[in-house]
């Protein structure tokens, strides 16, 4: 897959990992299911290899597949719209998503069949708010990884072993004459997989539906949900998960996808191609619809000038081996300790790590915070993303959302360069004033904290670039005409749905 133009990395990961998927999707289509594992590869395990995976006995299979088949049930689901939220539920920005998204659908009047694990904590909720707008009986919940009995559970694990097995074998089999064996290591992550896509195939052949509104093609359960549609001629819509990092995105496997903005969208569509391109293979039509804001809440916040503090994110930033962003990741770091080391207006600087943070090293915030203790603090990600942003003059990051909500919250950003270092094209709508190099970066952000005139022609450039990112700007608005006009708009005419 060519990538030049769309993605800059100093490593060769989001190269290797883009020829990986060219190379599994020509293969077997079906492997995209596990796309979003292999990008997890750490490269600093032993990769697998085909001569050191035992094959399963054939015998042992049929037997499997047998009892698998006196365990399928013969309830018939018939609904309109066929709804696949990503099945984790720990990010309450997902969860509001969730909820707004499948109360929108509601007000379709549509019959709604909504996959959701049972023990999902927002469903008391989901409840609630159905029974509040009297619409408690439109909408059915279904977990398809649920087993009705302790044997029905044995045999479904020891399919989704099987399954996971296969896949992995099949992976290895593909990559590793190219040298892209993946490690063995993502065999379990594999089996994760494995459980949502084999709930998913028993269930499938049970349930009848006219549309899918899946949360992320490419996630989880809801790729297995969106493969079947498409092989069933259905429409599938599908939302952008984040910025748009590198090649997971592509392919798109659904007809219309929600993108924040027109940048991404174009962007998308670009990848898209250059995949299905690299691949060899006809790429189906996907109608790209800019509709703002998705995930997060867009306000224009009031003057913070005086707030004199400046938000670091990206520190640490997850997978900086797949990204290649040590070098940039230190440069933020160097760029706060010459911010606080200048004796300017400069009151505090203030770390924000990613929801992820748990597993990272932030023994080099902490040693910064402690070199500058009443000037420098690391917050906390249990706090909101939205207290960390009031508080703040200006926002410096790498590529981070949280970048592109500042911005369109009227928060003067930089996005920090390197030479050589990585970048997405997704961003480019925020160059040339908001992608700075270090020293530019020290000089633009030395000047807004002392110079309320400079500071306020960041924050215009800042949102002028914001609203083509999102469009217009604005949030999305995930009520029953923004679904009627996405499910019922013919082919190309829903290109202009979304924000309000």
């Amino acid at each position: 897959m060519n990538i030049a133009g769309l993605f800059q990395s100093p490593d060769d990961r989001i190269a290797a990992f883009a020829k990986a998927q060219v190379l599994l999707y020509r293969n077997d289509p079906t492997l995209h299911d596990y796309f979003m594992q292999l990008q997890l590869d750490s490269m600093e395990r032993p990769r697998a290899r085909m001569h050191d995976l035992r094959a399963r006995s054939p015998l042992s299979t049929w037997v499997v597949n047998r009892a698998e088949r006196a365990y399928r049930s013969r309830q018939i689901f018939k609904t309109d719209v066929l709804f696949c939220p990503m099945p984790y539920y720990g990010r309450e920005s997902e969860n509001r998503l969730l909820v707004r998204s499948l109360m929108g659908l509601a007000q379709t009047d549509a019959k709604i069949l909504c996959l959701l694990l049972e023990n999902a904590p927002i469903r008391a909720e989901l409840d609630a708010k159905l029974k509040a707008a009297g619409r408690e009986g439109q909408v059915e919940f279904i977990d398809p990884t649920a087993c009705s009995s302790r044997m029905e559970s044995r045999v479904r694990t020891r399919r989704v072993l099987m399954r996971a097995d296969s896949a992995f074998r099949n992976t290895v089999s593909i990559l590793e004459p190219h040298g892209l064996s993946p490690e063995l290591e993502l065999t379990s992550r594999f089996e994760d997989l494995a459980r949502f896509i084999e709930g998913w195939e028993h269930l499938a052949p049970n349930v009848e539906f006219e549309a899918v509104v899946a949360r992320c093609h490419w996630h989880a359960l809801c790729s297995p949900v969106c493969r079947t549609a498409l092989q069933r001629g259905k429409p599938v819509i599908t939302f952008q998960q984040g910025v748009i990092g590198h090649t997971l995105d592509a392919p798109v496997t659904a007809t219309k996808y929600v993108a924040f903005g027109r940048s991404s969208a174009t962007f998308l569509e670009r990848a898209n191609h250059r995949f299905f391109e690299a691949a060899g293979m006809p790429e189906p039509q996907v109608d790209y619809v800019p509709g703002g804001s998705l995930i997060d809440d867009l306000k224009i916040m009031p003057e913070q000038f005086d707030r004199h503090t400046v938000l670091i994110v990206d520190i640490p930033t997850p997978q900086s081996n797949f990204y290649g962003v040590e070098a940039q990741s230190e440069a933020l770091l160097d760029l706060a300790d010459r911010l606080l080391a200048e004796r300017n207006s400069l009151r505090q600087v203030v770390i924000r790590p990613h929801p992820f943070w748990s597993n990272m090293d932030f023994d080099a915030c902490h040693r910064l915070a402690m070199k500058y203790p009443s000037r420098c603090e690391i917050s906390h990600p249990a706090w909101s993303l939205d207290n960390d942003l009031r508080r703040s003059s200006a926002v410096v990051g790498i590529f981070s959302g949280v970048l592109t909500v500042a911005a369109a919250c009227g928060i003067p950003t930089v996005f920090l360069q390197t030479d050589g270092g990585y970048k997405t094209g997704d961003l480019a709508c925020f160059e040339p004033e908001q992608m700075l190099m270090p020293d530019a970066a020290f000089r633009q952000l030395s000047q807004m904290m002392t110079d309320k005139e400079a500071w306020a022609h960041a924050r215009s450039v800042a949102l002028s670039n914001a609203r083509e990112y999102y469009e217009g700007g604005k949030n999305a608005d995930l009520d029953g005409h923004f679904f009627d006009r996405l499910l019922h708009s013919a082919p190309r005419e829903a290109r202009t749905v979304g924000a309000t």
